[in-house]
């Protein structure tokens, strides 16, 4: 065991340079200025950070986002990227420690080492080190995601996705323990990024079925189940909560915007080889994920056309499955796939991005990067096959190199915009935000006090002010509207002191909380109650994470037992 480990630190010594290399713009100069979501990650994080430290364990309503009008995006926004960064935190303190550019770091060379571990067993260190080298290279992994969007979900799903299929793969060379590391990288990848894991949950059960022998397929797609089942079960502290909020927050009126029409993003093949007009930056944007789509298939392309014939037949089977795998990715963001995506609107509200089957392809690129590499080592006839993949590899680092010169160039503010006039970058925004808001009358609310008379006269006098629970004493001279710097959303509810409730309402145009209030002296209550998905979603969470401790302990006491007695021996 000893031994093995020691043939494994090359290898991953390796991976931890090409991941330094390859982030070594990210590391010099931080995240692209003109990353595309880059200003709404480091809002989100800011804000979740500040609710943390002031004694809140897993914030949902951020109170201090949008110019201080709240925000309910975190009640569907995985949470798992905030708690890197709090975890990373003090090192930030003590080392002066950009922990944001950090928490973004470790997303690829998390890649790149759980890609390592997946292929390590099957082939052998140095192809799996190569393989893992160029998952991290990919265009759409590295120049899209990692630079471009500064998708940081959707980076840590690349994390997760190898780091199920490695333990996927011991659970078929019966280590029952792997069912929980099934379990906790499935979690993990619910916590990050769940809409990957949608698209991505058939693979762990395909796999399980194909590298199982014979008569017992059913039972190793069974316990590949009842992990991904139990990981949900582990993760449903966000999930629960996520699912029950969607409600408020519907997808459908994100996806309803001009901007996630089909039209605007799928992908003309014939397209990527064609400029983007000057100027059209969109345009330019897709043309990256079609070229970076396209050299991926062909890789695809060259290792099957290469290796087929070597195939064994255990190989046969996983490659022909995750070919399938990479073939509907392709498809599936090309234009013609427009009468599917029309056929099935809901898959086009949870993907919201056709292109994000990239994900997928990328993962498959990485297995048939693999068979290509070991085939190429045992093979005698290399120089056509190493002239394609060289023009493919030169394409990728062309892509890297593209990203230095990015940085270079200046990004100047743009003018204000209706879109992020009140938001702080909030992508969710669009979706929750109350029918009839005006954002710059919400604005221009958030310059008076967080409490004040809409309609009628009195006085008002603030109590307390914290996220989800707002108290204050009023005293109106007549029937009166009182209207509180804080979004409106359904979960408010708001009552006087002696329980009486009282019904809350939307204050147009603002779109701010809207309480009447009746003459006299009152003393009012307005709070979003901890609901029963949450706590239920809390008990879930901590019963999974129990019957994992607790099933892993005796093995781990016969672990420990045997490696005794092997040494006494």
């Amino acid at each position: 065991m000893g031994l093995d480990r020691q043939h494994k630190v090359a290898p991953l010594l390796t991976i931890a340079a090409a991941s330094i290399l390859l982030s070594m713009p990210l590391l010099l100069h931080g995240p692209l200025p003109d990353g595309h979501d880059l200003d709404e990650h480091r809002n989100l994080i800011t804000h979740f950070e500040e609710q943390f430290k002031d004694g809140e364990f897993y914030p949902r309503w951020l109170a201090n986002m949008n110019h201080g009008l709240g925000s309910p995006t975190l009640f569907v926004f995985p949470p798992l990227p905030a708690y890197v960064c709090l975890a990373l935190s003090p090192l930030g303190h003590f080392h002066h420690v950009d922990v944001f550019t950090l928490s973004i770091f470790l997303t690829l060379l998390g890649s790149g080492v759980c890609g390592f571990l997946w292929l390590q067993p099957l082939f052998g260190n140095a192809t799996s080190a190569f393989s893992a080298v160029l998952y991290m290279l990919m265009p759409y992994h590295l120049v899209i995601d990692y630079y471009r969007r500064c998708a940081i979900p959707e980076c840590w799903a690349f994390v997760w996705m190898p780091l199920i299929l490695y333990f996927v793969y011991q659970l078929g060379q019966r280590k029952p323990s792997s069912l929980f590391g099934v379990a906790f990288a499935c979690a993990l990848m619910m916590f990050s990024h769940v809409v990957t894991f949608v698209i991505f949950f058939p693979l762990p059960i395909g796999m399980s079925m194909l590298q199982a022998p014979s008569g017992k397929r059913l039972r190793s797609a069974g316990q590949v189940m009842m992990a991904m089942l139990l990981g949900a079960g582990i993760a449903a502290v966000y999930l629960l909560p996520a699912v029950e909020n969607s409600r408020y927050i519907p997808a459908s009126r994100l996806v309803s915007r001009g901007f996630f029409q089909l039209s605007n993003q799928l992908i003309s093949v014939p397209g990527t080889l064609i400029p983007a007009r000057s100027g059209d930056s969109w345009q330019h944007f897709l043309r990256l994920i079609g070229l970076s789509a396209v050299s991926q298939i062909v890789l695809v392309g060259i290792s099957v056309a290469c290796t087929w014939k070597s195939w064994s037949r255990e190989l046969k089977r996983v490659s022909m499955f995750l070919l399938l795998v990479c073939l509907c990715s392709f498809l599936l963001i090309l234009d013609f796939s427009w009468p599917v995506w029309r056929e099935l609107p809901l898959l086009h509200q949870a993907i919201q991005f056709p292109w994000r089957f990239n994900a997928l392809l990328c993962f498959g690129t990485l297995w048939f990067a693999a068979v290509l590499s070991a085939h190429l080592r045992s093979s005698s006839i290399r120089l056509p096959v190493l002239a394609c993949l060289g023009l493919v590899l030169v394409a990728w680092v062309g892509g890297y190199v593209s990203i230095w010169s990015h940085y270079r160039v200046a990004v100047l503010p743009g003018p204000p915009n209706e879109r992020h006039l009140i938001s702080d970058h909030d992508g969710w925004l669009p979706a929750w935000l109350p029918p009839g808001t005006d954002q710059r009358s919400a604005l221009a609310a958030t310059t008076g006090p967080k409490i004040r008379f809409r309609q009628g006269s009195g006085t008002v006098n603030l109590i307390r002010w914290s996220p989800r629970l707002i108290e204050f004493e009023a005293v109106a001279h007549g029937p009166s509207e009182i209207m509180i710097n804080q979004f409106y959303y359904p979960r408010w509810r708001a009552q006087v002191a002696d329980g009486t409730p009282i019904t809350i309402g939307t204050a147009i145009p603002e779109g701010l909380l809207s309480i009447p209030v009746r003459p006299g002296q009152q003393k009012i209550r307005v709070e979003m109650p901890v609901s029963l998905p949450e706590r239920l979603g809390r008990w879930l969470s901590v019963l999974s994470c129990s019957i994992c401790v607790s099933a892993l302990a005796p093995w781990r006491r016969k672990q420990c037992f045997q490696a005794n007695f092997a040494g006494m021996e």
